[in-house]
């Protein structure tokens, strides 16, 4: 039995999670709550906490 590669398949990095724009206690909040997330072992938490944090981002700055 001969197998084959999947044509046009790539794997990439995801991207980086978002961050705290300095000064603002909205941003602070929600990377804090990630991070306490990703210490319960919450990692959908965490996934949960990175599209509030990029809504936020386009809602605020």
């Amino acid at each position: 039995m001969v197998t084959q590669k999947p044509q046009g398949y790539h794997l990439s990095e995801p991207p980086a999670e978002p961050s705290a724009k300095p000064g603002c206690s909205s941003c602070l909040s929600i990377v804090v709550a990630r991070e306490n997330a990703r210490s319960r072992g919450d990692y959908s938490g965490v996934s949960d906490r990175n599209v509030e944090l990029r809504r936020h981002h386009g809602d605020a700055h």
